[in-house]
């Protein structure tokens, strides 16, 4: 046994140079074990950083941060500022919060207040350190936040967001770790390649102020919540917005939160801005005056109504609940944003590579059909579950006016919530023109304006077809009186015999099949978003030519380079003597004796302001009064509006159906400056009674529909 121990001991006899120490550890041990344990645990975090960047394809996005975070500014077809998108939606990462509306601004359009305690809260070293502050790494490291420096939290809100453990649904010690290490490669690189004034100014463009109406930045953060420029944030407001930054959703209150729910938050944030106040103090940026006079301030941020007492430092919170007058409408660009991004992608533009765009939508427009579909105009507000979109495009090149949606008088920016251009709904009655001019280019003239049909008892197989108003006139009207009155019998004998024909137009201009509704297409089973139902009217104004809606007029890249825009070119759809007899039919729906939507003739201010101009317009409402409808045109615009329920589970409150509602946004038309007040006549046009029709043996014949 002796042996055997023996035989394991070292058999090399020592080193004379070197010496078995008395005590196996010493202080020069361990502090010689700390270091070597600090030059691992260094490569260790430098290794897992440099995968997670490699992993990630941060590397890239850190050298292209400033082009990646400089939104695309948006202007109007007049040049007016609309606002700018974001990249954040851009490759194959996400960002913590939804793209913005609003501007980038530089430091110096930011306070001097807001800047002093933004760092003095966040990372007071900021301009002494490299991007890490290794004071704070450790608790950064352990607690996965608040010990991370400014570029830090510039990385992880941008370059690093969908990834590891923030903004995804994964947790855990390693993900923050390896997130954690990949900020710490990647933040010097930052400093380096850009300096901390301009990460600095990349920093308060991006904050995330997740809880303040899904907004980031400095510029919507001063805007939302005091309704003032971030250059003009006072000292109280600054520290009361970067005390928000921990936990920003607290600002948001509804109005049916519990009062003493609403005032304990309100008082937590007012106990931020006081520890924010308090740091500046400690450090000397600002003096025991200037605390006195900020804490003393009773500061009301729009969506809140508080009551104070006291005064002076002893300023303490009463009450605290939501502004019942607050209101926060967006700008014009957040509900498109999407939209211009998949337009740039068809087009095949990178839409990180462009830094502007000109869009077709004019501002004026687009601002007033917002406040009518969030429930401003005359036929009041939404109710809840209920869904209004609505779409202007000028007929000459299908540009976008404007475009608007809504829920419940709430706009949206989801673009799976953008019902102008993308809810597919049973367009109902707003098919028969269509149908009348599929009919009046057949090529044999059998059919004008002035062709009659008897409305009465008619079948589709069968089907028993009836009108909306429940009863038949029993007697012959004219083709005109029949969509002027939008009687379903008749459209169905004119659609007998010309189905195959109107399937065809209906499939060129992009409305799509319900195969689950056997009914007649003559009765509009197809279905269309608004934009598409707006742009098929305006062919009739074009002289048969069907255009594609865009939004983009013109698209810039970096150093305001035109890049070359490519879109989908206009089409024959119609006759020019069938698209003008159309338009001259759908006139007769406003102005004749029979007109269902004869409210939307010209006013005596309209006609002596030179506001009437021909309109024409068609409504339509589903059998489950689940949707309704209203198209118009006139000589320069076409408008489609729909209003209903996406689900199709609800029907339409009855106030809404029985007073129009989705035509009398068609007035819109009317208040748009034109100019183009008249259609030209094509020859072979003739007006018998003062209707439009054909000269007789003119046999016009529409052009095969686009495919």
């Amino acid at each position: 046994m002796k042996q055997r121990l023996n035989f394991w001991r070292n058999p090399w006899p020592r080193t004379p140079f070197v010496r078995r120490p008395k005590s196996r550890w010493t202080l020069r041990r361990i502090v010689r074990a700390g270091l070597a344990g600090v030059g691992v645990l260094t490569l260790g975090t430098m290794g897992l950083g440099v995968a997670g960047a490699w992993s990630t394809g941060a590397f890239a996005r850190v050298w292209n941060l400033r082009s990646e975070l400089r939104p695309i500014e948006v202007q109007d077809r007049r040049g007016q500022p609309l606002g700018v998108i974001d990249h954040c939606r851009e490759g194959q990462t996400t960002n913590a919060v939804p793209c913005r509306e609003s501007l980038s601004v530089p430091l110096t359009g930011v306070s001097q207040a807001f800047l002093l305690a933004y760092v003095a809260k966040e990372d007071v070293r900021f301009f002494s350190h490299s991007g890490i502050d290794l004071g704070r790494l450790p608790r950064a490291l352990l607690s996965g936040a608040g010990g991370s420096t400014l570029t830090m939290q510039l990385l992880k809100n941008n370059v690093l967001a969908g990834h590891f453990d923030y903004d995804t649904d994964r947790r855990g010690l390693g993900l923050v770790m390896a997130r954690k290490a990949t900020e710490f490669v990647l933040a010097p690189l930052v400093t380096l390649r850009y300096g901390r004034p301009e990460v600095l100014a990349m920093s308060v463009n991006s904050l995330p102020w997740i809880g303040i109406g899904q907004r980031k930045g400095v510029y919507d953060a001063a805007r939302a919540v005091f309704g003032v420029d971030p250059a003009d944030l006072s000292l109280a407001q600054s520290a009361f917005l970067v005390g928000l930054l921990p936990a920003p959703g607290r600002y948001l209150v509804a109005a049916d939160t519990p009062p003493e729910t609403a005032t304990a938050r309100f008082r937590w944030m007012r106990s931020q801005q006081l520890l924010t106040l308090r740091i500046l103090r400690s450090h000397g940026l600002i003096s025991e005056n200037d605390y006195l006079a900020a804490a003393s301030v009773p500061l009301q941020p729009r969506l809140w109504r508080t009551e104070y007492a006291g005064s002076g430092g002893d300023l303490r919170i009463v009450s605290a609940a939501r502004n019942p007058d607050y209101r926060n409408d967006p700008e014009p660009v957040w509900a498109m944003q999407e939209l211009v991004r998949r337009e740039l992608r068809a087009a095949g533009l990178n839409p990180s590579k462009v830094g502007r765009v000109v869009l077709t939508i004019d501002a004026r427009a687009q601002a007033e059909l917002s406040r009518r579909v969030n429930g401003e105009g005359a036929t009041g507000p939404r109710p809840p579950g209920i869904a209004e979109g609505a779409a202007v495009v000028d007929v000459r090149g299908g540009g976008i006016i404007a475009l608007a949606s809504s829920t419940g008088g709430n706009p949206s920016s989801d673009a799976g919530r953008q019902w102008a251009a993308y809810a597919q709904r049973p367009v109902a009655s707003t098919v028969k023109p269509l149908l009348y001019a599929t009919a009046f280019g057949t090529g044999d003239g059998d059919l004008t304006q002035f062709s009659t049909f008897t409305d009465t008892a008619t079948r589709y197989g069968s089907q028993a077809i009836r009108n909306n108003s429940g009863t038949f006139l029993g007697r012959a009207v004219t083709v005109r009186e029949a969509n002027a009155r939008s009687l379903n019998t008749v459209a169905v004998q004119v659609g007998t015999g010309r189905e195959a024909a109107l399937r065809k137009v209906l499939e060129g201009v992009n409305y799509n099949e319900d195969s689950a509704n056997r009914s007649s297409p003559a009765l509009g089973t197809y279905r269309a978003s608004p934009l598409t139902v707006a742009a098929a009217y305006g062919s009739f104004a074009n002289g048969g030519t069907l255009c594609p809606p865009h939004l983009l007029a013109e698209v810039y890249g970096v150093g305001d380079k035109p890049l070359p825009l490519r879109r989908r070119e206009c089409q024959p759809l119609w006759d020019p003597v069938v698209a003008y007899e159309t338009f001259d039919m759908l006139t007769g729906a406003v102005n004749d004796s029979a007109g269902h939507v004869q409210f939307l003739r010209p006013t005596l201010f309209q006609r002596l302001s030179g506001k009437a101009m021909p309109l024409g317009a068609k409504s339509g409402t589903t059998d489950d009064v689940n949707d309704t409808w209203c198209a118009g045109v006139t000589p320069q615009y076409a408008m489609a509006v729909w209003i209903g329920d996406p689900d199709g589970r609800q029907s339409v409150p009855v106030n809404l159906y029985r007073d129009q509602a989705a035509c009398r946004e068609i007035a819109l038309l009317r208040d748009l400056p034109h100019d183009i007040r008249n259609l030209e006549v094509p020859p072979g046009m003739t007006r018998v009674g003062g209707v439009a029709v054909p000269i007789p043996g003119l046999n016009p014949r529409n052009p095969v529909p686009p495919s």
